[in-house]
């Protein structure tokens, strides 16, 4: 199991420590550890591990809940907490967490814990196509799916959207590949006078927007909606040729 990487973040430096002991007994790969949210969230993006141990309340800008939930790729994550009350738990369960286990509690119940989490995410093997890396030239690459090679045109290619560890590439045709990258790396391999961040889970094709509600903060492209962050949405104004 030396292949399933898991990130620790908590804030007190004796269970920290039990925690790292644990994972190694258990003979996953310790990915990392910290206990301020600031540096877990850099650290988190730059490695991504395979699974987070969290504590909620731990040092930094965020507490542990809305450090999970503005991770731009989505982790299986485990909440350990002292804090039981019901609006903590209420607040863990937004981000959609595989357990949340409340001090103290025994080894046994964190390896379960951490054995439900890795089996639900299914780290051991997907269908996800694939990057040809070798096969790409020009504004035009191929992608791996299965037993075929599939072209894809850049120019078709109308947005990108991110779920979990997971990145999607829908095209103008309808045809929708799944890769095992995050969706920094697929923007690596696009041209970037093209495409652009409009929210944590999407990027769009500029070329491709029908329109922008600029009120609703949404993109249109070809049938879609797309929403568009705050965040974002003044470098995707100075991106695009508009008239007033």
């Amino acid at each position: 199991m030396a292949n399933i990487s898991i990130y620790i973040i908590e804030d007190e430096e004796l269970f920290a420590n039990q925690l790292e002991i644990l994972v190694e007994k258990l003979d996953y790969e310790l990915a990392g550890r910290s206990d301020n949210s600031d540096t877990a969230k850099v650290e988190i993006e730059k490695l991504s591990p395979d699974l987070l141990l969290a504590d909620i309340n731990i040092n930094g800008t965020m507490d542990g809940i809305e450090l999970v939930d503005s991770l731009e790729t989505k982790l299986p994550t485990i909440f350990i907490t002292s804090l039981s009350d019901d609006e903590t738990f209420a607040r863990a369960r937004e981000v959609g967490p595989h357990a949340f286990l409340t001090k103290p509690f025994d080894d046994k119940a964190l390896q379960r814990a951490i054995e439900l989490a890795i089996s639900d995410k299914g780290t051991s093997g997907d269908n996800s196509a694939e990057w040809s890396e070798d096969r790409s030239f020009g504004h035009s690459f191929f992608i791996k799916n299965r037993s075929k090679l599939e072209k894809v045109n850049v120019d078709e290619i109308v947005y990108l959207e991110v779920e979990d560890r997971y990145s999607t590439i829908f095209t103008e045709d309808g045809r929708k590949f799944v890769l095992r990258m995050s969706i920094g790396a697929v923007q690596e391999k696009l041209p970037d006078d093209s495409f652009l961040r409009v929210h944590r889970k999407y990027a769009v094709n500029l070329q491709k927007i029908k329109s922008i509600d600029t009120q609703d903060n949404l993109i249109h492209v070809g049938e879609t909606s797309i929403p568009l962050s705050r965040s974002h949405k003044e470098e995707l104004m100075r991106r695009v040729d508009w008239l007033q």
